[in-house]
């Protein structure tokens, strides 16, 4: 069991780093270029490591907090990179959303509600912080299931371009999660034992909401270059 954990603690590690780095190169290359496509897809397949290593650490020990922790993490991230990559995929042959897109809409949803349960918990200890960071996960799978379900269900009319912003918005905050994991895991181990707690709470916090801020400013830039309407509701 204990050479399983290092097995799989060392792939972590790796693939980690390894998209803590590329994913930065397909943000400042040409969309749709050789180089912009060549990093995306070993990005790609680095964060499907960091997400199949992070569920496998939790499988070894599922009553481990900080498994309960960093899972959220991992799920969350992926789906990200995962429907960021498919809405691309569905888009070149100009498919409707698949089963398996269906699927993980529904898993990342059901995940949600569990990381709500944990929130009640980590509450009812009387551990705010963990709580608040819990919440914070519900919010990203929930969110990001309801958004897709409106989507796949036509509830939404989709924009022009949705394929394109789609795409934008979940690499940016898939690599948002990505950052966001290796700056909790390092900063501790170099900060003073005296830190104030909220310290860590803003590390959590500062990069998801650095990078939404991003999108958002890259999103109504694109637009206007563009001349995109809004969506409506249908």
């Amino acid at each position: 069991m204990k050479t399983l954990h290092t097995i799989f603690l060392v792939i972590h590690i790796i693939s980690g780093f390894t998209a803590l780095i590329t994913g930065i190169i397909p943000m400042i290359t040409r969309k749709g270029g050789n180089s912009h496509n060549f990093w995306g897809r070993i990005y790609y397949g680095a964060m499907f490591g960091v997400f199949l290593t992070t569920v496998g650490l939790f499988i070894l020990d599922p009553l481990s907090l900080k498994m309960q922790f960093f899972l959220p993490v991992g799920v969350g991230s992926f789906y990200q990179t995962f429907t960021g990559k498919r809405i691309l995929l569905r888009k070149k042959i100009n498919s409707q959303p698949a089963r398996l897109d269906w699927a993980a809409m529904y898993a990342v949803s059901f995940f949600g509600l569990v990381t709500l349960a944990w929130a009640v918990q980590r509450f009812n200890a009387g551990d705010t912080f963990l709580g608040i960071l819990f919440i914070g996960f519900t919010i990203l799978c929930l969110g990001s299931g309801l958004a897709d379900y409106r989507s796949f269900s036509g509830r939404v009319s989709l924009e022009k371009m949705h394929w394109f912003f789609t795409h934008l918005a979940r690499m940016l905050a898939s690599y948002a999660a990505t950052l966001t994991a290796f700056l909790v895991t390092v900063l501790p181990k170099i900060l003073p034992a005296q830190t104030p707690s909220y310290v860590s709470l803003l590390t959590w916090i500062l990069p998801g909401v650095s990078v939404g801020i991003i999108i958002g400013r890259l999103v109504k830039y694109y637009k206007k270059k563009m001349v995109v309407p809004t969506a409506t509701v249908a």
